[in-house]
Parts: structure tokens; C-alpha cells; sequence
């Protein structure tokens, strides 16, 4: 047993590294950059490791977010098409401010009167997702079994939710699926706001130094330089700031729409994608509470963390094979995944410039990001085990186990309790 429990340490410590992100990396991979845009990857880990000897899986709870989308507001097309047009009817835009302006007209084109909604890609990724997991637990999904799937109010949840079942479904026709999306469900499907929160210590500080950061990050100066023949000219109508913010949005949530075959990302050094991505990283962090001495927001998801648990908790009670699938937002996957204890969300501190060092978002909520809890069952035993995947690679908890990557599910449980 100690064996194994060293091992389950060791695991610990190998996801943690694997949570950091190196410059390199994003280098290597540009996509990352755009934190909560970058587009799903996929799951790194192709096969599981397979449960203690007679058990079985019986529930799988899966907690996810909508799949690739538009931009949610396409202001920043509108902003970035303005200013550019203005600097070619002024005649000072470079070839390639030309070559930028063109592919804005096009995107915008496509995505117009489209904003937040789910994208080709958003469906593939959802419809791959239940692919994979029924071909990784085909014991328990190739058998007639019941289905519950709840989404939030928002189109492109709905949509996602609607592309995953009918994945499942094709794949078993005898399973029997109930989708819902209704207000009433909504403080479990993606957190109450009016949960008590008390302020964090150091919340207003915190949030001046992330702000800062990130005001530091856009700095247009070279940018304007390879867009406009005469910057004196082009500042008089161009607020170089705005710019850079709109076609950062732009670039980024092109990776969603891949039959466009446009790539701004070009337009960016990778030390500029870097920075504004490296900003973005440490206001997600601070803004859902991860930061010690930030205002908790992570105390919204509990709601849903209560939910999943007595879900859970009715379903391997029953005896009766189940799933139960919701769809969410990426504003509820990343505190839901701190408040389990997920170890790719934990070590965050207050020194906001190296957050990346320890925690990073692209490797958390990425389009279609989510969370799996797998329950297993032996026959015979009242023992129950979990397991849990982080975009369906297997992640640890702070919990003792002597069956690692598995958890006894009343000491997860009593972990939960005592958080």
C-alpha cells in the first residue's frame, strides 16, 4: 500500500509540471495563446490506466464546456475594420495592413450576426469527445441505459449538448436520452452569483497589479509600424491600443474557424502573443478567486460541486447504469476544476507576472474543455471508486489513494466536505 500511495504522490507531482507552460511552448503552439479561445486538442493521454481487478464502470458524470465559437462580440471586428479602411482611403496602410484589412472583410463576412455562436469545429469536438468516450467505456455504454443531459440557456451549450448526445445515441440506439435547459437548472448547471463571498484581503491590490500587467502587454508601437506607412498620420484616427486589442480577439478566435483558412497570428511576435496571453492567464486566475487573498469567487460553483455529488450519489445507490452530461461555460469549468482540487488548478500565488509558471487556462478551458468523473463498481463490495479526467486525460486530487490514478469515492467525498 505505501507503494502505491508514493506512486499517487508521484503522480501528483508529474501533473503539476505538466499544468506549467514555458515560453517555448507557446511558441512551439501560437493557438495556446489564446487562452479560453485556443481550440480543444484533444486528449494527450490515448490510453487509461485500467481499474483494480473486478471493477467496472457504472456512472460517468461529465461536466463541459460548449465547443469552438465566434467571438461573443464582434466589436472588435467592427473596430479594426474601421480604423484599417480609414488608413486605406487615407492611402498609408503597408501590404500587408492590406493583406490584414482583406481578411478581416472576409472573417467578418462569415461571422456576422453570428456572435458566440457555436462554430463547425464546436460541434466536431463535441461529437469526438462522446466518440472517445464511448469507445473508452464501451462495458457501460453499449448497454441500454439512461441518459441525463442538462445545458445552460445559451445557444451554443444547447447545440453542444445536441451534437454529444447524438453521438452517443448513433453509437446506441438503446440508450435513452432526456436533455433539458431551463433557468431552474441553471444555479447547478453553471454556478449561482448570489452565493456569499466574503472579500478577499488583498482583492483591490491584486487587481491593480493584473490590470497593470496587462495594460503593460498591449503596446502597439512595432505593430502600427508594419501596418501604416506614416504612424504620425494614422494616430490621428487610429487608437494604436484598441487596435491591438480588437485583432488579438480576431487572430485568436480564427483557430475556430479553420475552413476560413485565415491566420492573423502572423501579425504578432511571438514576446507580444506571450505577454497579452500571460495577462489574460493571471486575470482569469485572480477574477475566479484562484489568487490567495482574491475575493473567492470559486464559492459560486458549489452549487453545482453539491449537485454532482448527490447525482452521484443517487446513481450508484440505484445499481442502475447511468450518465449524466451538462454543458456549460468556461467562467464555470475553471472554479469548478479548483473547488475538486483538480492539481492542475492548485499552487497559484500572489506573484502575478510567473502565475504561468504554475497554473495555465489554455491547459484547463480550452473550446470544449471538460471535466469527467468516472464511478466504478465491484460486485460484491460496497467500495466505490473514482476517477477523474481533465479533458479526458486522468488528473489527480489531494486525496490519499492506495489505488491511484482511483479514489475511494467517500474519501473524495470527505475531502469535499472538509474543503
Amino acid at each position: 500500500m505505501k507503494t502505491k500511495i508514493i506512486v499517487s504522490f508521484l503522480l501528483l507531482l508529474s501533473l503539476g509540471a505538466a499544468a506549467q507552460t514555458s515560453r517555448k511552448e507557446m511558441a512551439r503552439e501560437p493557438g495556446r495563446t489564446g487562452s479560453a479561445y485556443f481550440a480543444y486538442p484533444g486528449p494527450s493521454q490515448k490510453a487509461l490506466t485500467p481499474a483494480p481487478e473486478g471493477y467496472e464502470p457504472v456512472y460517468i458524470s461529465h461536466y463541459g464546456r460548449h465547443g469552438s465559437r465566434y467571438m461573443t462580440d464582434n466589436k472588435y471586428y467592427v473596430q479594426a475594420i474601421g480604423m484599417l479602411d480609414s488608413a486605406a482611403r487615407t492611402g498609408i496602410l503597408t501590404p500587408l495592413g492590406a493583406q490584414v484589412l482583406e481578411k478581416l472583410n472576409t472573417a467578418y463576412a462569415d461571422a456576422l450576426s453570428r456572435d458566440g455562436d457555436l462554430t463547425k469545429l464546436g460541434g466536431r469536438q463535441h461529437r469526438d469527445i462522446a466518440h472517445r468516450m464511448y469507445e473508452r467505456f464501451p462495458s457501460l455504454l453499449s448497454q441500454p441505459l439512461k441518459v441525463d443531459a442538462r445545458s445552460s440557456v445559451v445557444g451554443r451549450c444547447m447545440i453542444s449538448m445536441f451534437y454529444f448526445t447524438q453521438e452517443l445515441q448513433g453509437l446506441n440506439p438503446a440508450m435513452e436520452i432526456r436533455m433539458d435547459a431551463s433557468k431552474r437548472d441553471m444555479p447547478f448547471v453553471v454556478g449561482d452569483e448570489d452565493v456569499e463571498k466574503p472579500e478577499g484581503a488583498q482583492a483591490d491590490a491584486l487587481k491593480a497589479r493584473v490590470t497593470a500587467m496587462q495594460d503593460k502587454a498591449y503596446n502597439p508601437a512595432r505593430l502600427k509600424k508594419v501596418l501604416f506607412t506614416d504612424v504620425k498620420k494614422a494616430d490621428a484616427f487610429v487608437d494604436g491600443v484598441k487596435l491591438m486589442k480588437a485583432l488579438y480577439n480576431i487572430a485568436e478566435d480564427m483557430q475556430n474557424v479553420p475552413e476560413l483558412g485565415i491566420d492573423l497570428l502572423g501579425i504578432f511576435t511571438r514576446e507580444e502573443l506571450f505577454a497579452i496571453w500571460n495577462g489574460n492567464n493571471a486575470g482569469w486566475l485572480r477574477h475566479c478567486g484562484l489568487l490567495p487573498g482574491s475575493t473567492p469567487r470559486f464559492l459560486e460553483q458549489k452549487p453545482v460541486l453539491d449537485s454532482l455529488v448527490a447525482a452521484a450519489d443517487r446513481a450508484v445507490r440505484s445499481g442502475v447504469p447511468s450518465v449524466s452530461l451538462r454543458f456549460s461555460h468556461d467562467s464555470a469549468v475553471l472554479p469548478l476544476a479548483y473547488l475538486m482540487g483538480l492539481k492542475e488548478t492548485q499552487g497559484c500565488t500572489a506573484d502575478v507576472e510567473n502565475l504561468y509558471k504554475r497554473v495555465s487556462i489554455d491547459k484547463i478551458i480550452p473550446m470544449a474543455a471538460n471535466i469527467q468523473l468516472v464511478f466504478y463498481h465491484k460486485e460484491g463490495s460496497e467500495d466505490i471508486l473514482v476517477k477523474f479526467l481533465l479533458n479526458e486525460n486522468e488528473t489527480a486530487i489531494p486525496v490519499k489513494t492506495d489505488v491511484s490514478p482511483y479514489y475511494h469515492w467517500s474519501d473524495v467525498k470527505a475531502y469535499w466536505e472538509a474543503k
